[in-house]
């Protein structure tokens, strides 16, 4: 069953700066008007610096030389470097600070900087809870924002994302609604001040989820039509899609994308 946590994705990050960056994807190759395109470093130098083991020397180090970057990632035993608009000075620097043959420089379009402040712009909890998104993650890979949604949300969020952000900025993950429901069982509590149901997963001794709802939350019946909230009752057969990251605790709590009440035999 494909779930995703409150982590999100596990990753190999080099970043420490509290937001989620990704290094996924190819790094070779193009983008529509993002080219990236990865260099063998020609400027040798006498770096003695293995940046593998100094990550955080490699931020500073662009950091203090006024480096414009997009950040840096690790791939395949080396660490790659993201410049925007790179000169032969800076690249001389950075051969002059580290080992050759350890680094590979990325001729990348967005700063860092850049990236993260668009990704600022969709911080507002109650941007994303009206228009059901489900993570924004930086991909430095990619040099793009990363916005994961339902299908369902797709028409409605992607013109209101698009007046806060640059387009050329993002990348979008659809999440299509999967045949077979993340969770099947039966209702063991249904908690109406905070608009929940607990669940006993079927299989298990005790229940594991706490379901939550919001204005997203599709609830039918099992011939397919709408039901509402007050239509649930304890010990009925439920079928559950998640709605995004689920947490983990005990029971786990997640959003509801979807339920669907089972027939009694």
């Amino acid at each position: 069953m494909k779930r995703m946590t409150i982590t999100l994705l596990a990753v190999i990050l080099l970043t420490g700066c509290g937001r989620q960056m990704e290094p996924s994807g190819n790094v070779q190759g193009g983008y529509a008007n993002n080219t990236v395109q990865v260099t063998d470093n020609e400027v040798k130098g006498s770096g003695t610096i293995d940046p593998l083991s100094e990550p955080g020397e490699v931020r500073s180090f662009l950091q203090d030389n006024q480096i414009p970057n997009g950040d840096i990632y690790l791939k395949d035993g080396l660490l790659y470097i993201n410049l925007v608009k790179p000169t032969e000075s800076g690249e001389r620097l950075l051969a002059d600070r580290y080992k050759t043959g350890t680094y590979k420089t990325v001729r990348v379009t967005h700063s860092i900087e850049e990236l993260q402040a668009a990704q600022d712009k969709l911080g507002n909890q109650d941007l994303f809870a009206r228009l059901n998104l489900y993570s924004t993650s930086i991909d430095v890979i990619k040099n793009k924002i990363t916005i994961t949604m339902p299908d369902s949300s797709e028409a409605e969020a992607k013109p209101e994302i698009e007046k806060l952000i640059d387009p050329i900025l993002i990348e979008y993950d659809i999440q299509e609604l999967s045949e077979k429901p993340d969770v099947v069982g039966s209702i063991s509590k249904i908690d109406n001040e905070s608009h929940r149901i607990l669940v006993l997963e079927d299989g298990k001794t005790e229940p594991s989820y706490w379901f939550s709802f919001n204005n997203h939350s599709e609830l039918v019946d099992s011939a397919g039509h709408a039901v509402t909230f007050d239509d649930l009752k304890e010990k009925g057969k439920v079928r559950v899609w998640i709605n995004g990251a689920v947490e983990d605790s005990f029971p786990a709590q997640a959003g509801t994308r979807r339920l669907e009440l089972v027939a009694s035999n």
